[in-house]
């Protein structure tokens, strides 16, 4: 692969565009052709770069353009062309067929995609294109969220593939994970099955609190920043149900049921209340009249919004004390021999997002490091192997999950007991994504 030194954008004035920008420029020193629509939204997107790194010194490196005008001529001088438009085979292809005959051999070409096949989309190009055609798929913003999943096809050469995950480490400051050419790849399909499945225990338990129990019994002490349906509220609905549908439609495993979307969800998104970009969604907060804000939470029995609920759960106060306190062992045992409903949906999902992430490795990714990474770099949840050594190890994760009845691993079966199972404690804490 050779030095990149001039780069392509094309999307530059979304969001990931823009921020990708700046961290090229940023911390790569390179040139950046800023393409989008037209010239105006182009000079918008270097606006956003700028911002998104707080430094005006890569204004000078950047190049505002046209698809029309620009596009062949941008292409023809880069050694990377980052493809960040549309989630779409129907916009991505034909702007492939045009960066294919406008490339030079040994050009880097990636997309950013939450899921579409790269196989697919690499097929416009000829041998040299494929060999060096990859996902990269940032993580939005991308100067806070350095994961960075580089997704390879069959196509792909592997000294490209290590040099360009080297670059992407070593000069973007990316945490790069590996993963195969599969539906969602790792993160969004270990972190939108978890958040879909609980949707649907919401709707199971809609009579004792619904969205707002689900979180709260899904809340920091499991390790993470936000609720999983806050989460696909922030994301928004219609991108859920995007990632979520693609998933179900093409994939098979023991989980394949927990991917079809919530019959609320779409009730939802048919009313245009897709989440926060929309005002509102699964919740909505109200400005009141004395400049007071009060949050509500969708009743999805009455298809109302009512006051945000508080909860007084017993053992979620203990766990979290024991974090606060730093005793992240603590707050397991205190989950694990916690009794009530409540207990029992955070064991189940507990042992769900552990077996499932650790299932994946193999078919989506070569090891759990990866999966890990994934979700500790792109999601901020504790990751899957760090639980298990907060419950005790590979024998007592394998109880839990026995006793939800939930599938248990072959990798987590064939784990040797007393050594430590979580291998990225160096690169990531993972005691410091649990929230008291």
């Amino acid at each position: 692969m050779r030095e990149i030194k001039t780069v392509t954008i094309l999307g530059a004035n979304g969001a990931m565009g823009s921020g990708s920008a700046g961290v090229i420029a940023a911390f790569g020193g390179a040139k950046v052709h800023m393409l989008a629509r037209d010239v105006e939204k182009a000079k918008q997107g270097i606006e956003a770069a700028v911002a998104s790194v707080k430094t005006d010194t890569i204004r000078a490196r950047m190049i505002p353009g046209s698809y029309d005008a620009d596009l062949e001529k941008a292409v023809a001088e880069s050694d990377w062309v980052f493809e960040l438009v549309a989630e779409s085979y129907e916009v991505k292809e034909p702007i492939n067929t045009r960066i294919a005959k406008a490339r030079r051999p040994g050009t880097i070409v990636s997309t950013v995609s939450s899921g579409l096949s790269i196989g697919r989309l690499a097929k416009a190009y000829d041998e040299d294109g494929q060999k060096h055609y990859y996902g990269t798929h940032f993580f939005n913003p991308p100067y806070k969220m350095i994961l960075c999943e580089l997704v390879t096809h069959s196509g792909n050469d592997k000294k490209v593939t290590q040099a360009l995950g080297e670059y992407l480490e070593k000069v973007l400051g990316r945490a790069v994970v590996y993963t195969n050419d599969t539906p969602a790849f790792a993160g969004n399909r270990i972190g939108f099955q978890l958040m879909n499945e609980v949707a649907h225990f919401a709707e199971k338990y809609a009579d004792k609190g619904g969205i707002a129990l689900m979180d709260e019994i899904m809340s920091g002490y499991t390790g993470r920043a936000m609720g999983p349906l806050a989460t696909a509220d922030f994301v928004g609905l219609d991108v859920h149900k995007a990632i979520v549908d693609n998933i179900y439609d093409n994939t098979k495993d023991e989980a394949h049921e927990t991917f079809k979307l919530p019959g609320y969800f779409q009730k939802l998104i048919d009313a245009g209340k897709l989440g926060m970009k929309s005002g509102g969604g699964l919740t909505k907060v109200v400005k009141h009249p004395d400049g007071k804000r009060e949050k509500f939470v969708y009743n999805i029995k009455t298809g109302e919004y009512d006051p945000y609920p508080k909860f007084d759960i017993p053992f979620i106060k203990e766990a979290r004390q024991k974090i606060k306190d730093s005793d992240y062992k603590g707050a397991m045992d205190v989950v694990k021999n916690a009794s009530g409903f409540e207990a029992e949906i955070a064991r189940y999902f507990i042992s769900r997002y552990i077996s499932y992430s650790l299932s994946l490795v193999g078919e989506v990714v070569d090891t759990k490091e990866n999966t890990d990474g994934a979700m500790g770099f792109g999601f901020n949840w504790v990751p899957a192997s760090a639980f298990v050594d907060f419950l005790g190890g590979p024998k007592e994760t394998i109880k839990l999950m026995e006793a939800s009845k939930i599938p248990v691993p072959k990798l987590l079966k064939d784990a040797k007991e007393g050594k430590k199972f979580y291998e990225l404690g160096d690169k990531l804490d993972a005691r410091s994504l649990f929230k008291g």
